[in-house]
């Protein structure tokens, strides 16, 4: 890696202090498993293209290749194409064009694969002022982790420090580079499904990627296989996002997509998040058309994985109640444990003695161990239609949610509560705050009990089936507790408890919205 660096100093010219170097050191205390920042030179995080072609070259030189290619794909953000540009030039990578998450670490994974590297240009879910970027290690066959990111931004931070930026020509890689992936997704769903042609005809979908990546899905993957996609909305890609964000978790996305799916008559509505490596669902057969999001997408999902044979099945830390139950009860073992896709990602695919089969998170990031661990949202879709068609073939009026066949028990009530703090830096002392007036509540109340088991913030049982969780946001300068009850007023009673012991902190965490929800009840 030293040799790589030195090579890579020698290419610049030198100077005294590079502007980008503050901006990326503070870009490595605030990113987590991808970097993120808002494309704002005032932003306390900004992300700017000058930070990007160091970004560009500390990965060239943490990689420690220097002449295998990287491919560089984006999303359709207004800021993605100068980042990526820039990215480009400083890693000496090759422009991949609009692409999605899945399908550059994909790339890197194929035996024919002849890259080193890969990154996508998105900041995801995130508003469009916001950017980031997602890299990717063939040798390591996934994408990058929180330590492993800091310490490119460490490089990248050093080498800002030494030199300047040089411009040059960028080689594209744009032609076919979807193909596989697109052709990888209609394999799936003719395995899942056990009919080899046309198994979605007949098959009403209505997918709405939110003007993010994902339109793709409906025109190249559903449409050749039978589906009628006519009522899918918001598929041409537009970084403004216009209608709503993409974002599964989103209200208005969900709001929209069932609001299409009751138009039309859809049998299913697929949400997709800008670079689809997160997904929802809905189920059009209902008499009023069914959010198949968070809890039900990990149960169904988990139930279709479990089909294949006895397996763990890691989720994050915030899955109901009735989910272990769920899931002992199909065959398979429930882990619990951190918040973050690389988390359990990772966790799954160390596994012992043998790799979980499934990765998902409540905010529908899912992993598979059938689809080497990739993180994609458009692969869990495409599964979970693939395994409706096989049920349509003896009941045809067979939608998502019998799948499921009731036997998920749901809470009354879920919500989570945002409490935000003045900066970035103060997030992790307002959650030892948050935890610390968790504990005293629950020392002070009979029926609370810790969780024994805390992986990612403090997790804490209320009476016979309720639970709260307090921790802290991953990229946002927010605080949160997130909770569920079986019983209509339950969130609001629970917030009301803890809230004379996080009081004396409303000076560092704001609790407008926390004293909002226990007034409600």
């Amino acid at each position: 890696m030293i040799r790589t660096v030195l090579a890579a100093a020698l290419l610049h010219t030198a100077h005294a202090l590079a502007p980008p170097a503050q901006a990326l050191r503070t870009l490595a205390k605030t990113s987590g498993d991808d970097v993120r920042g808002i494309t704002s030179p005032e932003a306390e995080n900004a992300l700017l293209p000058e930070s990007a072609y160091f970004v560009g070259l500390g990965f060239r030189a943490w990689l420690g290749d220097e002449n295998t290619p990287i491919f560089v794909g984006r999303d359709p953000r207004a800021s993605s194409d100068s980042i990526g540009e820039a990215f480009c030039r400083g890693a000496s990578a090759l422009d991949a064009g609009p692409a999605t998450t899945p399908a550059m670490l994909e790339s890197l994974l194929r035996g024919d694969s002849k890259a080193c590297g890969a990154c996508m240009v998105t900041a995801s879910h995130l508003p469009p002022e916001w950017n980031g970027l997602k890299l990717f290690s063939a040798k390591e066959q996934r994408g990058l982790n929180k330590k492993e990111v800091k310490e490119v931004l460490g490089l990248a931070a050093d080498l800002a420090d030494m030199m300047e930026p040089v411009s040059g020509d960028i080689a594209s890689a744009e032609a076919g580079f979807m193909d596989e992936y697109v052709e990888k997704l209609r394999n799936t769903i003719v395995e899942t499904s056990g009919i080899s042609s046309k198994p979605l005809e007949g098959l009403k979908v209505c997918v709405n990627p939110g003007n993010g990546a994902g339109g793709f899905f409906a025109t190249q993957v559903l449409a050749p296989l039978g589906a009628d996609v006519s009522s899918s909305i918001n598929l041409e890609p537009d970084g403004a996002f216009p209608h709503h964000p993409a974002n599964p978790e989103d209200k208005k996305h969900v709001a929209a997509t069932i609001d299409a799916v009751a138009a039309s008559g859809a049998d299913v509505g697929v949400m997709l998040d800008c670079d689809v490596d997160r997904c929802g669902l809905i189920d059009g057969t209902t008499p009023k058309p069914e959010p198949v999001n968070r809890n039900r997408l990990v149960a169904l999902a988990a139930q279709v994985a479990l089909e294949d044979g006895n397996g763990v099945i890691v989720t994050d830390p915030v899955t109901s109640g009735g989910m272990t139950q769920f899931i002992e009860e199909r065959g398979g073992t429930h882990d619990r444990f951190k918040m973050g896709y690389r988390n359990v990602i990772d966790r799954a695919a160390e596994t012992k003695p043998e790799p979980a089969l499934l990765a998902i998170e409540t905010s529908g990031h899912s992993a598979w161990r059938s689809n080497n661990f990739v993180d994609d949202g458009c692969y869990t879709a495409a599964k979970l239609l693939g395994r409706l068609a096989k049920a349509r073939v003896s009941n045809p009026s067979c939608g998502l949610l019998d799948l499921l066949g009731g036997s998920l028990k749901e809470p009354k009530e879920s919500i989570k509560v945002k409490m935000p703090v003045s900066s970035l830096e103060k997030v992790p002392e307002a959650e030892i705050k948050l935890c610390d007036a968790l504990k005293a509540c629950e020392g002070a109340t009979a029926s609370w009990r810790m969780e024994p088991v805390n992986h990612d913030g403090l997790r804490c049982s209320v009476g016979d089936g309720d639970w709260l969780i307090a921790r802290a946001s991953l990229h946002e300068p927010v605080v949160s507790l997130q909770m569920e009850a079986d019983d209509a007023g339950g969130t609001a009673a629970i917030c009301a408890a803890v809230l004379p012991y996080l009081q004396p902190f409303e000076e560092d965490i704001d609790l407008t919205e926390l004293e909002a929800v226990a007034k409600s009840n």
